[in-house]
């Protein structure tokens, strides 16, 4: 796969996608070298088909040889004591990369803060925000993580769940992402993406409004469409669920709630809007429903740079939606 030997010179640089700091030393061993972990990332048995095994990572501090690294060195092979097949592939940006694994070994390179090397972008204006309906969702997808666990006082029984946050036109995605991470994902392989790197709180909040984490749908939502965004993967999801709680929080959040097992028109959901966030604002509103007449989605259209608490503002000059579905039934969680 990657034959290139991980060579030692006076100056190392290595260019990884984010830029490295050279810094002259003399090495005496040409093919050697450690890998001093600086961040958790997953340990690859093949690089490039992002399979592994055992789910291995980095230990944060911990040193690992280095046997390899790959012809551009965006990636090195290292090896990993604790597992039966100890040879793994690891992004070289993971971690620093010292002289040898001995105390006092001399660093030959190391990374940027992400702070100097990212650049601000801002944020994608048009957007669709996609809220699904749970209960509806696992009628039709019953062994899906997320729905064998389903119960009937969960909060995504009775409350919207965000499906996404699409940067408008529809053709608008996968943004700088590799051809093989492209079909990955459109195989729907999505525990081999790599983890969406997120806060703990952004973390914690996620995994409350999309419960389809569990099934790695944040990756794929990130993959997809984050990369268009104009942001990190934090700011995306942030902004995602601060909108999906200004619905649920609202009078429409309410109908729902407090409509579970009846149905619901297009008008009276277009008319909760027009309360909650502004006259006209319903007509930015799409209601989807599956084949069964059973409220399946709401799909938003927004325009505007997304803040904390401004849903009425992104809805205002939003472009009208049209819609097929004029009335559904807001179907009951079940205990499967």
């Amino acid at each position: 796969m990657f034959k290139q030997s991980l060579v030692a010179v006076t100056t190392l640089s290595l260019t990884l996608g984010v830029i490295f700091t050279p810094i002259s030393v003399s090495a005496k061993n040409s093919s050697s070298g450690c890998l001093k972990a600086t961040q958790l990332c997953e340990a690859y048995q093949s690089y490039r088909k992002k399979t592994n095994p055992g789910k291995a990572h980095l230990e944060k501090g911990k040193l690992y040889p280095i046997i390899e690294s790959s012809k551009r060195n965006s990636a090195v092979r290292i090896k990993i004591k604790s597992l039966k097949r100890s040879s793994r592939w690891v992004k070289a940006s993971c971690g620093e990369v010292l002289s040898s694994c001995e105390v006092g070994a001399t660093v030959l390179s190391k990374p940027l803060s992400k702070k100097k090397t990212v650049k601000k972008s801002k944020k994608h204006t048009k957007n669709l925000l996609a809220l699904t309906w749970q209960p509806s969702f696992c009628e039709t997808h019953a062994n899906k993580k997320e729905c064998r666990t389903q119960t009937t006082n969960r909060y995504d029984a009775s409350h919207w769940s965000l499906h996404g946050l699409w940067p408008q036109p529809r053709n608008k995605t996968y943004c700088g992402v590799s051809r093989t991470d492209k079909g990955i994902d459109r195989n729907k392989r999505w525990h081999l993406l790599e983890p969406v790197e997120l806060s703990q709180k952004t973390a914690t909040e996620l995994a409350f409004v999309m419960p389809a984490v569990v099934s790695n749908l944040q990756r794929h939502e990130w993959i997809k469409h984050g990369t268009c965004y104009g942001t990190d993967a934090d700011t995306y999801y942030s902004d995602a669920i601060g909108l999906t709680k200004q619905v649920n929080q609202s009078i429409v959040g309410k109908l729902f709630n407090k409509g579970v097992g009846k149905h619901v028109t297009l008008k009276q959901v277009r008319k909760h809007f027009d309360k909650a966030f502004g006259e006209g604002t319903g007509q930015k509103v799409d209601m989807r429903c599956d084949r069964k007449g059973r409220v399946a989605e709401l799909w938003i259209n927004l325009n505007g740079e997304v803040a904390s608490d401004n849903l009425a503002d992104l809805l205002k000059d939003a472009l009208r939606a049209g819609s097929t579905c004029k009335a559904g039934k807001i179907d009951r969680a079940n205990n499967f």
